[in-house]
């Protein structure tokens, strides 16, 4: 991935700070409108519907979505501090310019999202639900995908370092230059005919194992 082109979210330094988040997202949602310049902390919602919304320029910060629902909102230059969206729907959604620090998403559906320019940094994504994601410009380092499902995605340009995406299906999405080289693989889920493997990039620990998924015989040489 070519970090130079990563655009990191701009956010100003001062931002109007919620009283009234339910208020705020509902009040959103009636006019399909937007929520600009705003700062959320500790803010706790359950169950409430904020999709179709326009979130820009918007600092989230210790805040806790339960199974709420944001489908079809968009978040362009927005920052996500020690949030959890577990077990909610976001389906659909437009990330551009985002960055998720210390986030949990366990359980959260991204079903058809567009994910472009987003930092995802010491996160748990554990089961979530990502098939059909069109994924570029993403950086994710410490992350936990594991049993997360990734079938069907478009990834391109993207920079993976000590992830794990152990017992993830990439069924069917194309892996061609990936590097997978420092984050765990163990038990990916593919096609029968492996085409997702062309041109993707492992090390030799890596690269033994996925032999042995091809049913490749390695035999050692006597010296």
């Amino acid at each position: 991935m070519n970090k130079k082109a990563f655009k990191e979210p701009q956010i100003p330094s001062e931002l109007a700070e919620v009283k009234d988040a339910p208020g705020l997202i509902q009040g959103a949602r009636e006019e399909e409108g937007e929520i600009f310049r705003r700062q959320f902390t500790g803010t706790f919602l359950s169950r409430i519907d904020g999709s179709h919304i326009s979130f820009q320029q918007v600092m989230f910060q210790n805040c806790k979505f339960l199974s709420c629902c944001f489908d079809r909102a968009s978040f362009t230059d927005v920052k996500f501090v020690n949030c959890d969206f577990s077990n909610s729907s976001m389906n659909d959604i437009n990330f551009r310019s985002c960055a998720f620090e210390n986030c949990k998403a366990l359980g959260t559906d991204f079903y058809g999202s567009n994910i472009r320019h987003v930092s995802i940094e010491k996160c748990n994504f554990r089961d979530a639900g990502m098939d059909a994601v069109r994924m570029s410009y993403v950086k994710a380092y410490h992350t936990d995908f594991t049993e997360a499902s990734m079938s069907k995605c478009n990834i391109t340009n993207v920079a993976w370092k000590d992830d794990c995406f152990k017992n993830v299906s990439f069924f069917k999405t194309w892996l061609k230059d990936i590097d997978f080289t420092e984050c765990d693989i163990t038990g990916i889920v593919i096609s029968d005919g492996k085409d997702e493997l062309r041109e993707v990039v492992v090390n030799l620990e890596q690269a033994i194992m996925l032999a042995k998924r091809l049913g490749i015989v390695i035999k050692e040489l006597e010296r």
